[in-house]
This record gives C-alpha cells, sequence and structure tokens, in this order.
C-alpha cells in the first residue's frame, strides 16, 4: 500500500510540474536596459485554450498548450510597462519605456504599426474599454521635475483609442491609475496620503478621430 501510494504521489508531482509553463525559457532580449536584475517577474494569460502570453522585461511570448515557444517580439531593450491587451480582432497593444507603444498580430508576432512620438513622457497603463476600444495613460513625470519651481502640478493624459485611432483624449491626476468596470471608468490616485476614486466621464457620441498613434501608418 505505502508503494502504490508513492507511485500516486510521484505521478501527482510529475503532473503539476509538466504542467507548469517553462519559466527557464522566457527571458528578456540581450538589450535589456536592467542587464543586472537576476529576478525579473514573469506574466502570464491564458488567451485560448491552445494559446497563451508571456510578458518577461522587454520581450514578448506566445507560447502554445505544451509551452512551446510559437513566436516572439522584444522592443530592443525597453521595458514594457502594463500586461498587453488583445482585441476581438486578435490584435496586441502593447506599451514600454522609451515611449514605445506598438500593435501586433497575435498569430504571427508581425508589427502593423508603432507610435512615432517623441519626448519624455511613458506610457504607463493600458486597459481594455468596450468595443474594441481601449485606453493608455501618459504618465508625465519626467516634465514634473520643476513643478514647485513654478507652484504648477503637470498632469498626466488618458487616450481613448480604437486600433490606430486616437478618439478623444483629456487630463488626469498626477500618477493616477484607471480602473474599467461595467463600461465605467474611474481613476484612483494619492492626495493627502488618502486613496482618492474619480469616474472619468467619456462622452457618449464621438466625433472622427483626432489624429493615429502612428502617423505613417494607413492603419485605422
Amino acid at each position: 500500500m505505502k508503494f502504490r501510494n508513492l507511485i500516486i504521489t510521484f505521478t501527482f508531482l510529475f503532473l503539476i510540474v509538466s504542467s507548469l509553463p517553462a519559466q527557464i525559457k522566457l527571458r528578456p532580449s540581450n538589450n535589456y536596459w536592467d542587464k543586472s536584475s537576476k529576478n525579473i517577474p514573469i506574466q502570464f494569460s491564458q488567451l485560448s485554450r491552445n494559446r497563451k502570453l508571456a510578458v518577461v522585461g522587454d520581450t514578448l511570448y506566445m507560447l502554445n498548450a505544451r509551452n512551446q515557444t510559437i513566436w516572439t517580439w522584444t522592443t530592443g531593450g525597453a521595458p514594457l510597462t502594463d500586461f498587453p491587451i488583445i482585441d476581438s480582432h486578435g490584435i496586441i497593444y502593447a506599451i514600454g519605456f522609451d515611449i514605445t507603444w506598438v500593435a501586433l498580430n497575435s498569430k504571427n508576432g508581425e508589427k502593423l504599426w508603432q507610435g512615432t512620438a517623441n519626448g519624455k513622457a511613458v506610457y504607463s497603463q493600458i486597459e481594455l474599454y468596450k468595443k474594441d476600444m481601449y485606453l493608455v495613460i501618459t504618465n508625465m513625470t519626467s516634465y514634473r521635475e520643476n513643478d514647485s519651481v513654478f507652484g504648477i502640478t503637470t498632469k498626466d493624459n488618458i487616450s481613448l483609442c480604437k486600433g490606430n485611432s486616437i478618439l478623444w483624449t483629456t487630463e488626469i491626476p498626477a500618477n493616477a491609475e484607471i480602473k474599467v468596470k461595467n463600461g465605467k471608468v474611474f481613476t484612483f490616485y494619492k492626495q493627502k496620503k488618502q486613496i482618492v476614486i474619480k469616474r472619468i466621464k467619456i462622452p457618449r457620441h464621438l466625433e472622427k478621430p483626432i489624429g493615429k498613434v502612428d502617423e505613417r501608418s494607413d492603419y485605422n
């Protein structure tokens, strides 16, 4: 009986280990900015029964059900700042440092377009909205260095997008984060050691796009 229980236990442990993601093979690119970091977190999202998306440092991995790599894509060094999102058309949107904002084909990792902005801002958060629209926060921390001198507070920005099109944008409090719940958008930020929650009212009827993320691309 003890030998039988040992076999059952070993089989159970083998099944657990074999079902775990092959994290040891997932690593950032050789040009990753923070090469000194020994414990770079790996994040996963199960997209379907046979496909999962993984993020490590500056690199995306699309894996199959056996945790084998289907494709990879990397920023070439700049860390990704939030876990990518994917719309119903199978397009992945990813953001990162060095003003990285990119759209990828989830089937093969092909880059469809990449943002053309310049400056010291950072895209810090990306969230799906409704009907394949999504929200991106532009963090302006680097522009707040002299705020105390001039007695101002430079705010961050949030943009509502669909594909490559920017539909609407507005200012939000500095270093605020957002959460989408039941089609409503809320900001969370600290004020005098307290967490303040406010709703962002997005227009029901949006006019024509006010711009593009990648002005060079014909992709809408």
